[in-house]
């Protein structure tokens, strides 16, 4: 009985032992100064743990009640760059982690000091003007520095258009149907909730939440528990954009009942930006409510968005450039005393989620999320019925077009006057106003219209990780998600008109006796559109994607290997509600459904040489299914698609060195991408095909390759003083010649909508993806007395005009079919030579301070970007597609008339802020 008692007595206190949990304890020092720091964010994750403290006056933060296990501890906050260590807890009463050493940072300092990869003026007429980027707050060195500071100059990592990057909140994926891009201004301005996101990876690395694309995954998780807590206000002060910003955030972090409550709000405006007639007037709001029911069970509502008025500026030519500078846009003109600008794109698409965190036992949690988003974008233009085209930039308009018809060098002369001066440089509305007043019907000769987009989203969404043993990780996640998209053309303004009607002047038939204007709706032949009425084209796009992803990760002491795969459907098809009379038979009603079944698979190796060292690769190949306007390239008027239409495959991969040593940081790269399949398409004028006629372009089989090579080196040569270097040196080009084929209403009056223009030759012609290479180097000395100066140099290089399709096909120098005189070698190759712009630098200055106010902080910070004021940059632009054949093109006067478009860089910019928090 006694040896009974004793065996029991022990194998209780075995279990005892077993289930004990430990206090964890720590304090957070400056490794400069070796001071206590207060108010940063501690989090401990793993298993069914995930929990957040916050640093009380000396530093010190503890976790009570944490089982046995291994986790992962960050320490974040203003000022200091992110601290992360994995510690295991394994029985023992208390785990005291000692002093955390954190480094002063100022750039977690600058409260919302948006470095972003586009020019939010910038028209849409060329895909150079939509590079939006991200925030990078990653710990990779390339991606911080190369964000930070080529990111400001239109850069963009690998070459890759931001369709690549798949951004998430809360595991839903944001990015369009229509273009693949995540549309950034739906949660711009609020900076304070999207400031660090749960998970940043950078190229094909693995993700946690899904498979990703080239360009990495972006996740924010919108708990306000993993939030600052208290509140902040903000003001800032720039010459972009938007010249003012104020922004205020209140966050009761998680209190003892379980509830958390956040709510933040911005606003960002000008009268008018850098570009002129420009301006910019946004809102933006988030809530988010979190109740903690146990340790299992956490819901979190949240719901944000962002209004959004801007005006956006125009691309130029060269010779519009020379007559009006760099800041010139045509879009704008005097309407009684004030400026007015045709062009003003409105956004408003809220979201609200609901997601729930299951933490299921100490090794595995159930993430799950329903959201649905709703909204408008628009953006207007003017139009007009038999009238003139009013812009001031129309070629008729400029004095290239006088040279081009051998008009005197005083003609000439007296031209290039008048627009230095300003009279014909801008819209005249009054002209307008005075058509339409004189028109004995009401009808409107001129009228100002918007393209709208009325999307409504729902999606389902849910993540299981789990520890299958403690060296082998497993994460399954499946979504579906359902857009319907409104499409349609809107009337805003009529201008001092009455009505528009709804037909088309473009393609008039004149073998009746009567001219016959055709109707865009021959379900209401006799609609005329008043203001708010639907013109032209109206339709419906409808998708369903659903996605399966899985991934495990199996770590050892010197080799950690991740391995992701998935599985996607896509449906497509398009519902239209007018049926046009030049494609009656398809353009009302349902169209066929497009289905698409892609896979992927990646996979990444990690070799620990030592705690510092480590060779990283990563391998991935999937095929993706094409957007919307890929797949309908003239869906505003009918159904017909690209024949042969299927995914584009990719294939990347990426070999690395990194270095993590405790003074300095360091990752060589060498990566290479091809694509194969992918579908481009542009909308312009054509000279030279039936004369001039107005077109959709799509290519198909288009295939790219990526090759480069990324350097970054970031080391603390003195406490106070941190020295970076960063190179990006990539040659990124068409690799394969496409299949050109032209859409156009001159080919639906005969019954036929498009014709195939045989091969576009385009191998080996550089992508328009801006500077292919950029290099930066960079101090910044950091002050123990919580203030900071950082200087930077950035050159840029090998950037590239878009090359138009159309004269790289056997048309460009043939006449129906036969071979157009006077085409030589030499000519053909000065004629058809890419466009290259000139490399430049650039010189940065960031500075600024932070004060402790009692148990308050707060802060100013500034940067100035493009010191020198370098007016030479251009970050991107496009041939325009108007140059049909050969004779034209070696006109000189014609070339400087329809030469290429370009987006100019701003000169000197400047970003002051200050902040207080409590």
């Amino acid at each position: 009985m006694n040896k009974l008692l004793l065996s029991l007595s022990v194998f209780a206190a075995t279990v005892a032992m077993a289930q004990a949990q430990t206090k964890v304890t720590g304090v957070a020092k400056n490794a400069a100064t070796g001071e206590e720091v207060y108010n940063l964010t501690v989090r401990l994750d793993g298993g069914a743990v995930s929990d957040a403290a916050i640093t009380d006056r000396i530093g010190y933060f503890q976790f009570v009640d944490i089982p046995d296990g291994t986790y992962k501890l960050q320490v974040y906050g203003v000022g200091y760059d992110p601290y992360e260590k994995e510690i295991t807890v394994a029985g023992q009463k208390e785990l005291d982690l000692g002093d955390i050493k954190l480094t002063f940072n100022p750039n977690t300092a600058e409260v919302g000091i948006i470095t972003l990869t586009d020019d939010e003026l910038s028209d849409d007429e060329s895909s150079t003007a939509s590079n939006s980027g991200l925030l990078q707050s990653s710990r990779d060195v390339f991606a911080r520095v190369s964000a930070y500071e080529l990111g400001s100059y239109w850069f963009k990592p690998r070459g890759l258009d931001n369709k690549y990057n798949d951004v998430l909140f809360n595991g839903v994926r944001m990015n369009k149907m229509d273009n693949g891009r995540a549309t950034f201004n739906n949660w711009g301005g609020l900076n304070d909730v999207t400031r660090r996101p749960d998970e940043l990876t950078y190229g094909i690395e693995p993700s946690n939440y899904a498979f990703g694309d080239l360009g990495g995954v972006t996740n924010f998780d919108t708990r306000p528990s993993t939030m600052r807590k208290g509140v902040s206000l903000a003001y800032s002060n720039t010459n972009r954009s938007y010249r003012n910003r104020v922004m205020a955030t209140y966050n009761t972090g998680l209190m003892d009942n379980g509830w958390a409550f956040m709510v933040s709000g911005s606003r960002r405006w000008a009268d008018e930006g850098i570009i002129e007639g420009t301006f910019y007037d946004a809102y933006a709001y988030y809530l988010g409510v979190e109740k903690k029911f146990n340790e299992k069970h956490t819901l979190n509502l949240t719901s944000f968005g962002a209004p959004t008025r801007r005006s956006t500026g125009s691309p130029n030519t060269q010779e519009v450039v020379d007559l009006k500078g760099i800041y010139y846009n045509s879009y704008w003109g005097w309407q009684d005393g004030e400026k007015r600008n045709e062009r003003v794109k409105k956004t408003f698409e809220p979201i609200n989620m609901l997601t729930h965190h299951w933490n299921i036992n100490n090794k595995s949690k159930l993430t799950t999320t329903i959201s649905y988003q709703f909204g408008k974008e628009s953006g207007s233009r003017l139009d007009w019925f038999k009238a003139n085209n009013p812009s001031p930039t129309y070629y008729r308009n400029m004095p290239s077009y006088l040279a081009f018809n051998g008009a005197s060098a005083d003609a000439i002369a007296e031209r290039e006057q008048l627009w230095r001066s300003g009279q014909i440089s801008q819209l005249d509305w009054a002209s307008m106003y005075r058509a339409n007043e004189n028109s004995t019907t009401g009808r409107a000769a001129y009228w100002l219209t918007a393209d709208v987009n009325e999307d409504k989203t729902a999606t389902a969404y849910t993540n299981f990780q789990t520890e299958l043993t403690s060296n082998i990780d497993l994460t399954i996640a499946a979504s579906y998600q359902n857009t319907k998209s409104k499409l349609y053309r809107e009337i805003q303004d009529l201008l001092g008109a009455q009505y528009v009607l709804n037909v088309d002047d473009f393609n008039v038939t004149t073998n009746l006796p009567v001219n016959h204007f055709y109707n865009f709706n021959l379900l209401d032949p006799d609609y005329v559109a008043k203001k708010g009425d639907k013109q032209e084209y109206y339709y419906e796009i409808n998708r369903d994607y659903a996605d399966l992803f899985a991934q495990s990760k199996i770590k050892s002491k010197y080799l950690d290997v991740t391995i992701g795969m998935k599985a996607a459907l896509t449906k497509f098809y398009r519902d239209g509600k007018f049926q046009n009379e030049m494609y009656k038979d398809n353009s009302y009603g349902k169209s066929k459904t497009y289905d698409f079944v892609d896979f992927g698979v990646k996979s990444n190796f990690l070799v620990k040489l030592d705690g510092r060292n480590f060779i990283q690769a990563n391998v991935m190949y999937q095929t993706e299914a094409p957007t919307s306007d890929e797949i309908f390239p003239n869906a505003r008027l009918n159904d017909v698609t690209v024949n042969g239409i299927e995914s584009a495959k990719i294939f990347s991969s990426d070999l690395s060195y990194i270095l993590r040593a405790p003074r300095i940081k360091a990752r060589a790269t060498a990566f290479y991408t091809r694509t194969k399949d992918e579908i481009e398409k542009a909308f312009g004028y054509i000279d030279g095909v039936s004369d001039q006629i107005f077109v959709s372009e799509v290519m198909t089989g288009v295939g790219k390759e990526y090759l480069g090579t990324e350097l970054a080196v970031e080391a603390q040569v003195l406490p106070v003083l941190t020295v970076s270097a960063v190179a990006a040196i990539g040659q990124y080009v068409y690799k394969d010649n496409s299949d050109y084929n032209l859409y156009s209403d001159e080919f639906g009056i005969n019954g036929i909508p498009y014709k195939n223009y045989g091969t576009a030759y385009l191998e080996n012609y550089k992508l328009a993806s801006g500077p292919q290479s950029g290099f930066t180097l960079g101090a910044e000395y950091r002050d123990p007395k919580f203030w900071w100066v950082g200087v930077s140099g950035n050159y840029l290089m090998n950037n590239y005009a878009d090359p138009a399709p159309f004269r790289r096909t056997i048309n460009f120098i043939t006449q129906n079919g036969v071979p157009v005189n006077g085409v030589t070698e030499e000519g053909l190759k000065e004629v058809l030579k890419q466009e290259k712009f000139s490399d430049e630098f650039m010189l940065n200055i960031n500075l600024g301070k932070t004060f402790r106010i009692g148990k308050y902080s707060a802060g100013i910070s500034g940067t100035v970007n493009n010191v020198l004021n370098n007016k030479n940059y251009v970050t991107g632009g496009f041939e325009q597609m108007r140059t049909g054949n050969y004779n034209n093109a070696i006109d000189k006067n014609y070339q400087r008339m329809f030469g290429s478009k370009m987006f100019y860089g701003m000169g000197t910019t400047y970003f002051a802020n200050i902040y207080f928090r409590f």
